[in-house]
């Protein structure tokens, strides 16, 4: 075989001296370690619960997604559900915290405190702590899934359902924070259903 057809031959690696077999033996280590970390965030992220931004209970976090499901339309899975069951669930929340916070309020005003005291913040704040973190009961009785899709339903019949999931989930349509359930949950479905560009 001619030699410009050969192959040429391997030469024998020379040993690595021990200064730079303990820098390879770092790299290797740290890279193995960065391997396992990516491959726990992994494994964390499958084994994740649902989508939870406000800490419910369980059963409360299931009655929200059926308010985005079965009042509202939205189908699971998009990220308009998402983003419903976002806002929803920070009205719970809120509306949760308030009734704690009344009845503190009530409670501590029983004490024999008054409107104006010191004592009274912490009282409140103090009684409060001692009570459950959720007092908000979501009615989601008789619901069906309506005949049209949200995107496909008209703006009065979205404002309606709007307005169902809001008194669903505890409001009191003569109070404020109905209104403000209302125009919250308006407004993050337009801008999910319709980001701006």
């Amino acid at each position: 075989m001619p030699d410009h057809l050969k192959l040429p031959r391997a030469r024998p690696r020379a040993s690595l001296s021990t200064g730079h077999q303990s820098v390879f033996a770092g790299r290797m280590g740290v890279n193995v370690l960065i391997g396992l970390l990516a491959l726990s965030g992994v494994a964390g992220c499958a084994s994740a619960g649902p989508y939870n931004p406000s800490d419910l209970p369980t059963p409360q976090l299931s009655q929200v997604q059926e308010l985005c499901h079965l009042v509202m339309g939205i189908p699971p899975g998009v990220g308009l559900s998402s983003d419903c069951v976002e806002n929803l669930s920070s009205s719970a929340a809120a509306l949760s915290q308030g009734r704690t916070l009344l009845d503190a309020r009530r409670t501590c005003l029983g004490k024999g405190l008054a409107p104006g005291q010191p004592g009274l913040s912490q009282c409140e704040l103090a009684t409060a702590s001692q009570r459950s973190a959720w007092d908000v009961q979501v009615d989601t009785t008789g619901l069906q899934r309506p005949a049209k899709s949200y995107v496909n339903a008209s703006f009065d019949e979205v404002r309606r359902r709007e307005q169902d999931a809001c008194a669903r989930l505890g409001y009191d349509p003569i109070n404020a924070g109905f209104a403000q359930c209302v125009a919250s949950l308006n407004a993050a479905l337009l801008a999910s259903a319709h980001p701006m560009q």
